[in-house]
Order: C-alpha cells, then sequence, then structure tokens
C-alpha cells in the first residue's frame, strides 16, 4: 500500500532567484495521505482471506517522494551540496514527524494495528530515534501503522508523475 508525493509540485518560482519550497503543504498532505493509505487496507479486495489478515494486522503502509533531484534543480541547489543534503533532511524529518503523527491520531481514533506490542515496537532501531514526543505518545496512545514510509530508489512511478528523477536519485548533468 504505497504512495509518493512528486516534490516538483511543491516548488513556487522554480528556476528563479525565489524559488521556494511548500513545507506546510507536505506537512498537511503526509497527514491526509497516511489517513488515505490506511483506508486503502480497509477497503481492498485481497485474493486470500490469509492476505487480508495479514494486511490488517500489520496496516503496513508506505508513504514516500519522487522528483527530489528535479526539485532541488528548480530551487538552484545542487543535488551534492551540503545545502542539498539539509533540505533532504529538513523534508524527510518533517514527512516522518508528519506520518507519526498522523497515525497516533488515528491509533486513538480507530484503535493501534493488531499486532502492536508497545515496548516491542518502541524497542525497534528506528523508533528508538524518533523524537521522545512521539515516542511518548506511541506508548501512551499506541499506533494505527507498523510502518508507516518507503522511498523507491527507482522505478515507474517517476514516469507517472511527469518523467521526474525518480525516487531520491540526483538528475544528470543538469546543468
Amino acid at each position: 500500500d504505497l504512495g509518493s508525493f512528486n516534490l516538483t509540485c511543491f516548488v513556487s518560482r522554480p528556476f528563479t532567484p525565489e524559488a521556494a519550497f511548500d513545507f506546510d503543504s507536505i506537512r498537511g498532505l503526509t497527514e491526509t495521505a497516511v489517513r488515505f493509505l490506511d483506508n486503502v487496507l480497509d477497503v481492498s479486495r485481497y485474493p486470500l482471506p490469509q492476505q487480508a489478515e495479514q494486511a490488517r494486522a500489520g496496516r503496513r503502509i508506505g508513504l514516500g517522494l519522487t522528483g527530489l533531484g528535479d526539485a532541488l534543480i528548480m530551487l538552484g541547489i545542487p543535488y551534492g551540496s551540503d545545502e542539498g543534503r539539509q533540505f533532504a533532511r529538513k523534508l524527510l524529518r518533517l514527512m516522518r514527524d508528519a506520518a507519526y503523527d498522523a497515525s497516533i491520531a488515528l491509533a486513538a481514533e480507530k484503535g493501534s494495528f493488531p499486532l502492536l506490542r508497545a515496548e516491542e515496537f518502541l524497542a525497534t532501531p528506528f523508533i528508538r530515534r524518533l523524537p521522545e514526543s512521539l515516542r511518548a505518545a506511541i506508548r501512551s496512545t499506541g499506533i494505527r501503522n507498523s510502518h508507516l514510509l518507503a522511498i523507491a530508489p527507482t522505478g515507474s512511478i517517476s514516469l507517472l508523475a511527469g518523467n521526474v528523477s525518480a525516487g531520491i536519485e540526483p538528475a544528470f548533468a543538469a546543468t
């Protein structure tokens, strides 16, 4: 159950000195996308009952992105630069935190994923690196989805998104 944002759609005034990225929209749309992808698990028809049971027991989703290389070009930021790495870090932290906030809110509304064992979940390496506020919320409220984020390195999704740079890969020879 995967979905991706085409990052080029969040760049205003591309290829100009005033180019800007809309981080606020990414945050809000991340929350919406988590809810949407979670709902897909409930409305999907699975070939076998065991597949439906497995999908709903872990409620695994994967929200990602495509077009990072192109968005950086549109913003005038070199892909391999410190500024490019800082941009990617800021973007991915924002998406991570918004996705976890949304899944925690869904758990409060609809319940946690059935396989959740909170202390075991909180002890996993990725979850241990989350901000303490998110970890505390998971501890007290639970979380709706066992997995939330997935970034494909390449793939056909970039073709469907207007042939942008795939996943997190750079576009070569931008200048």
